[in-house]
């Protein structure tokens, strides 16, 4: 695995959409993730505090004049999505091997 990052099924599922969102050039937000992948905010929230400690996430608030509460806005930096994207195929290969054997 290539990062300093465990790589769980919820990890991927939310670093999957990260990727879509950076190849959309959009940043998203933790709820919208969470809704996305079916994952709880306890699970969610944890795994985007690693990223971004790790340096693969960064965030900053919503300055836009929208009603509501502001939003904490996410996108992957350019370390994020190399790592993140050789992470998830070398996870995809991983699983994909283990399937092809038969007892």
């Amino acid at each position: 695995m290539a990062g300093p990052i465990r790589l769980t099924a919820p990890t991927s599922d939310v670093l999957s959409v990260l990727l879509e969102a950076a190849a959309e050039n959009t940043p998203t937000y933790g709820l919208a993730i969470c809704q996305t992948t079916g994952h709880g905010s306890g699970t969610v929230y944890p795994i985007l505090r690693r990223l971004e400690t790790i340096g693969w996430v960064r965030s900053y608030w919503d300055d836009s004049e929208a009603t509501g509460p502001r939003k904490r806005l996410l996108e992957m930096t350019a370390q994020g999505r190399g790592e993140a994207a050789s992470a998830l195929a070398q996870r995809q290969a991983k699983s994909s091997g283990r399937r092809g054997w038969s007892a």
